[in-house]
């Protein structure tokens, strides 16, 4: 008889060990279900933030590259009249722009966001991860050649500055009506050495690297979208 009591105690101290562990295995399961839902909504809030931010410089994007396939259309035409030794004010006039410079920023905060965070090796080995790659490493490569081309072109402006009296130059390139003297004047700035070189080098600037980076941009809004609503 006491043996069977001590046998049914034993059973229910089990029984309610093994209901407490079930209840902690439940509560750690619901604990890490919530972890979960948590990171996977904190990490497509960064996704959020990075489809504003790429949205936002693909815009800027398509405003640069259409800027400088005018910029490069001018300089190609002067290009050609400076090569055939024909001086056309009103074509070299717009090769002026050559001094524009470009400095495209994007907005990186999305991105930055993502990369500090513990979820971006949730993105491993995707196509998302590859796309976010490829998109910020063309950033940095439109980047360092915008450096580049604007480093080129401060050079030719203070040369061109330097050995040219600039008032009278401004004055002439603004002028809408330009008597025959007046002309010539101005054609003597289009024979300098940084002039020419300038409008040379300028001209052969590309834009396929931001129209590539604008296709690359749009693919990766895609997937974006696609993985947030997945």
């Amino acid at each position: 008889m006491e043996q069977n009591k001590v046998r049914t105690y034993l059973l229910y101290a089990l029984g309610e060990i093994l209901l407490v562990v079930i209840g902690i295995l439940i509560a750690l399961q619901i604990n890490n279900w919530n972890q979960e839902k948590q990171q996977d909504r904190q990490l497509k809030e960064n996704l959020r933030a990075i489809i504003t931010n790429v949205s936002d410089d693909l815009e800027g994007l398509r405003i640069d590259a259409i800027r400088r396939d005018s910029l490069i259309s001018y300089n190609r035409i002067a290009r050609e009249s400076m090569i055939e030794g024909v001086y056309k004010v009103e074509e070299l006039k717009k090769a002026e722009y050559f001094f524009y410079e470009f400095y495209f920023i994007s907005n990186r905060s999305g991105y930055n966001a993502l990369t500090n965070s513990e979820f971006l090796g949730k993105l491993s080995n995707t196509k998302l991860d590859s796309l976010l790659s490829a998109y910020y490493v063309g950033l940095d490569n439109i980047h360092d050649r915008e450096v580049s081309f604007n480093t080129m072109i401060e050079n030719f402006e203070f040369k061109f500055r330097s050995g040219n009296p600039m008032i009278r130059y401004f004055e002439l390139i603004r002028k809408d009506e330009l008597t025959q003297s007046e002309q010539q004047e101005l054609i003597e700035y289009f024979k300098t050495t940084e002039f020419q070189a300038a409008v040379l080098r300028s001209s052969r600037q590309g834009t396929s690297g931001y129209y590539f980076l604008i296709d690359i941009g749009e693919e990766l809004i895609n997937e974006l979208e696609s993985y947030i609503n997945d």
